[in-house]
Parts: structure tokens; C-alpha cells; sequence
């Protein structure tokens, strides 16, 4: 697929947008590929050249994001359950394979700099091997931050749903971007690693768990 980094003035009339529709405007896409559809019962905003969906409903209060849809298989349908779940979520979703662009690495990348421009807790799904973290359902972090009441919670609910929750040092996210920045802002970002059974068919728990965790927070 083809993908290119969006131009620094096609990134600020793009965030421009984004900043419209959350003020419930009809943004401006003049001078960039952008178009804005209406589904789910939500507003969301689609760069055409693989950089990616947004979707937004209300003012959102988590953001979950889908950094690597191609190569972590089921993530995608994971945050669409989630934002189905949870109303006062958004979505967002790469648009490209991370071998083109690694949106979760790339500080230049229309996926961050919509993530920037929300500001809200971060929930961030991945997706790892089996053989690169046996015995272990899922790992969640908070990235290069330091974790939160809700860390805990999540923790809690995903064990109550009979996930077994393990820290491994190489699945941590502590390079992660959207991490780094949410850590100097002091936003809550959560990185979740799931294993492939989990992806593929527990995501029902996941979904259950992580509502419940949020909930539980007070949202």
C-alpha cells in the first residue's frame, strides 16, 4: 500500500478538522485528503493516502487506539467493540501495515498528532506472539508512564475474567510515542498486549473487563 507522511501543512489543516468536529462544526478539508462519513452512530474523519480513522461521538473521555491493524490481527475489531462499549469513547485506527509506517514509533504521524489533539486517557491494544510471552493472556503497561488507579483496575477485572495478567519487559511499550507524550503530560496511557487466542476469540473479555475498570473510575 501506498503511504506517505502528511506534509506539515496538510497535518494542522487535518488536526484543524479534527478540532471542528469536536466542536460539533463541519471541519474545513480544503488542500488535504481527508473526508469526514457518518457511521455508528458517530462522526469519523478518514485520510485517504493510509493515514488512518478517527471516530468521535460527544466529547470523548478515553481515546482507544489501534496502532497496528495489519500485523496485530483482531486488534481493529477489538477497538470497534470498545468504542461500541464504552459511549463516552473515540477510535482510533492506522491506516497502513507497520512495516510502512510504524504509527506507534512515529512522532511525525497524523495518528499521533490526532491523539495529541484529543488529550484524554489512552487505551492502546497490541497484539504478541505466543512464543514471546508463554503462560501469559495479557500484558498491560503504562508505557514510558507510571501506573494509575485504573492500571490497577484493569488488572483486577482482566484477572477476573480469567486472563492470566504477567509483566514481560519486551512487551512494556516504554518506547511507545503516544506513551512518552501522555507520560510528560501526566494523562493516563495504558498499553495493553493480548495474546492471539485472546485477540481472536476472548474479546468479549476484554471488552467486559476493560468497561468495568473504566466504570469503575467513575466515568
Amino acid at each position: 500500500m501506498h503511504y506517505r507522511r502528511p506534509t506539515p501543512e496538510e497535518q494542522a489543516r487535518a488536526v484543524a478538522a479534527l478540532r471542528a468536529l469536536l466542536a460539533g462544526h463541519e471541519p474545513d478539508l480544503t488542500g488535504v485528503p481527508l473526508r469526514v462519513s457518518h457511521e455508528y452512530s458517530a462522526t469519523l474523519l478518514t485520510g485517504d493516502p493510509g493515514w488512518g480513522t478517527i471516530a468521535v461521538r460527544g466529547t470523548p473521555t478515553l481515546l482507544v487506539e489501534v496502532p497496528h491493524p495489519g500485523s496485530d490481527r483482531f486488534t481493529a475489531r477489538l477497538g470497534r467493540d470498545l468504542f461500541d462499549a464504552i459511549p463516552g469513547a473515540a477510535l482510533l485506527v492506522a491506516g497502513v501495515h507497520r512495516r510502512h509506517a510504524d504509527v506507534a514509533h512515529d512522532p511525525d504521524c497524523l495518528f499521533h498528532a490526532f491523539a495529541q489533539t484529543l488529550a484524554v486517557p489512552e487505551l492502546q491494544v497490541h497484539g504478541f506472539r505466543t512464543a514471546s510471552a508463554p503462560d501469559t493472556d495479557a500484558v498491560l503497561t503504562a508505557g514510558a508512564g507510571r501506573p494509575t488507579d485504573l492500571h490497577q483496575r484493569l488488572s483486577a477485572t482482566l484477572e477476573r475474567q480469567g486472563l492470566r495478567v504477567r509483566h514481560h519487559a519486551h512487551l512494556a511499550g516504554r518506547t511507545n510515542v503516544q506513551g512518552i507524550a501522555a507520560a510528560a503530560r501526566g494523562i493516563p496511557f495504558l498499553h495493553l498486549e493480548l495474546a492471539p487466542l485472546v485477540r481472536s476469540h476472548h474479546r468479549g473479555r476484554v471488552v467486559e473487563a476493560v468497561t468495568d475498570a473504566w466504570h469503575q473510575q467513575g466515568h
